[in-house]
């Protein structure tokens, strides 16, 4: 090293940045941040420039969810700190690993009324693992070390990180800073022996086993050690979260989204995810009353959350998923034909959800443009969808195939992702095709976005299921008020089609599912950021039924 090279602060997080192997960022530019916009230059970082805080800590996080790396946002302060929260507050729930880097205004005019000055840090904390300031220069190399190891350990999640901007601008010479260097374990915590013996002896002796992985396999490169493990065992595997795909809908020891099984089984293994509402808290009438329950989690304090388990085990999903594999395989008593059973549930399902669709109507239901899409696209397309009515539809008709191939916000239930999302995963896989299923009502929280992808070149597909309204709310009106009562629910058909034209985008309305696969052929083909704007009944009903559980 040069000893009397000086360093500005924007240098220090870029080149920070550099050791992590981070070469794609995502941000909108502020006079507080400017310092680090300057230096991606000089590092040869890609920067993707959005139209909203909130879209660039989408992307980032969607990111995350396409690599399985810790995705980083540039937000200015004040009032770019303000809109990128709720896109943190996603990534929390989701427990997606999120670097957020934000200016702040001096410490030299702290407390004195500066242009956007606000306690950032405070405001970040409820929704962030770890919430820090920076005060002096040659220490930012340290800080970026430390909020890269809090968003990928344990459970991951994102950080919060805020420099001043004198703190920013001043320089800081070589023989001043420590570059941190060993600062995380590759190590796994693994299972305690006692707690994997019991475990082993639920599962062999089980005849109605199933096992329920969520997002916490993705995150600890657990989907090659699953599917290991359902081979080995026989025992079938329902996927959730950003675990759909890590083990294809089409494996035969694959279960699809929905764990209908749980009601039948008597011994569940529920790896790397909470029991939440999606799925029913993991109590009845979802969760048999008898059933047996082995639950494996990064986080000590889920273990045993809204229910009993008969075995708690606390540690990473690969390395348990591994023990447990090696102590099974061979062992286990799966009956003959449970697993035909738990793929026939699945088909039961979506005949549920289908059994509404009028083949004689006029316009398009939804059902059948999930069934479509999932038909024409290839197996390793990148599918990432964002709504009320249609994300519900899509993750129980549409098969995932691979890691990424039907991603969903998750139980967060936020509007307004499925393009920034779309983004990302072209970004992370230029090679395969990227399609956004939306609704009409989520698109236009990130439309502008559309203006970002031109602007990079980032060609994707977004299909727009467009009800004319917000769909789920309004038929929600009409059952409790009656038709006469539809209020603040109707948007109506809007060319979205042309808008994206008008921002050097590729534009085409479908009216017909037989037009369907010709238009996003031509959509690929332009090579642009496109969108097929599909009209769907307003008033389409499905098989469906609602949860059988409180969810709110």
């Amino acid at each position: 090293m040069n000893e009397k090279k000086t360093w500005k602060g924007g240098e220090l997080v870029v080149r920070g940045l550099k050791q992590e192997g981070v070469n794609c960022v995502f941000g909108l530019s502020g006079g507080h941040i400017a310092g680090i916009f300057d230096a991606c230059i000089d590092y040869g970082t890609r920067l993707i420039d959005t139209r909203h805080e909130e879209a660039a800590v989408n992307m980032a996080e969607g990111w995350a969810r396409f690599t399985g790396k810790a995705g980083v946002a540039f937000v200015t302060a004040g009032p770019g700190v303000v809109n990128a929260f709720p896109g943190v507050a996603v990534a929390m729930q989701s427990g997606s690993p999120l670097v957020v880097i934000a200016g702040r205004s001096s410490l030299e005019r702290r407390d004195l009324g500066a242009l956007q000055d606000m306690d950032q840090v405070e405001v970040m904390r409820p929704v962030t693992k770890w919430a820090r300031s920076v005060y002096q220069t040659s220490r930012i190399p340290e800080y970026i070390s430390m909020a890269f190891r809090q968003a990928v350990s344990g459970r991951p999640g994102p950080v919060f990180l805020e420099i001043p901007v004198d703190v920013m601008d001043a320089g800081a010479g070589e023989q001043d800073i420590a570059w941190p260097q060993g600062y995380r374990t590759d190590y796994r915590p693994s299972a305690n022996p006692e707690a994997l013996g019991k475990a082993v002896d639920l599962l062999k002796n089980a005849e109605h086993p199933v096992v329920v992985a969520g997002g916490g396999t993705w995150w600890s490169g657990a989907g090659e050690e699953l599917r290991a493990f359902a081979e080995a065992t026989g025992i079938p595997v329902y996927t959730r979260s950003t675990a759909r795909g890590v083990i294809p809908d089409d494996h035969p020891l694959c279960g699809g989204f929905f764990p209908a099984g749980l009601m039948q089984a008597d011994v569940a293994l529920v790896v790397g995810t909470r029991l939440n509402w999606t799925i029913g808290y993991g109590r009845p009438p979802l969760f048999n009353p008898d059933l047996k329950v082995i639950q494996v989690d990064i986080v000590h304090e889920e273990i045993g959350k809204n229910r009993r388990v008969d075995v708690g085990i606390t540690g990473d999903a690969r390395a348990v998923l591994k023990d447990l594999r090696k102590a099974l395989e061979g062992k286990c008593r799966v009956a003959k034909d449970w697993v035909t059973t738990v793929k026939s549930m699945m088909a039961v399902v979506r005949m549920q959800y289908a059994s509404n669709v009028k083949e004689d109507s006029a316009f398009i239901h939804p059902v059948r443009l999930c069934q479509e899409l999932r038909r024409v696209l290839p197996r390793n397309a990148l599918v990432a969808v964002d709504g009320g009515d249609i994300a519900v539809i899509a993750n129980l008709m549409m098969d995932a195939f691979g890691p990424g191939s039907l991603m969903w916000v998750g139980g967060f239930g936020h509007l307004g992702v499925g393009i920034p999302y779309g983004i990302a995963a072209r970004l992370a896989h230029p090679e395969r095709k990227v399609v956004v299923l939306t609704g009409d009502g989520s698109v236009g929280f990130s439309f502008m976005e559309f203006d970002t992808a031109v602007r990079h070149n980032v060609p994707f597909v977004t299909v727009v299921s467009n009800d004319a309204g917000w769909g789920q709310i309004r038929r929600g009106q009409i059952r409790r008020y009656g038709k006469d009562r539809v209020v603040g629910s109707n948007l109506g058909f809007r060319p979205y089609h042309e808008m994206v034209k008008a921002m050097g985008g590729y534009g085409e309305a479908v009216e017909r599912l037989d037009d369907l696969e010709a238009a996003l052929d031509r959509a690929f083909a332009s090579n642009l950021p496109a969108c097929i704007n599909v009209t769907i009944d307003p008033e389409f009903e499905f098989g469906g039924m609602d949860f059988p559980w409180p969810i709110t």
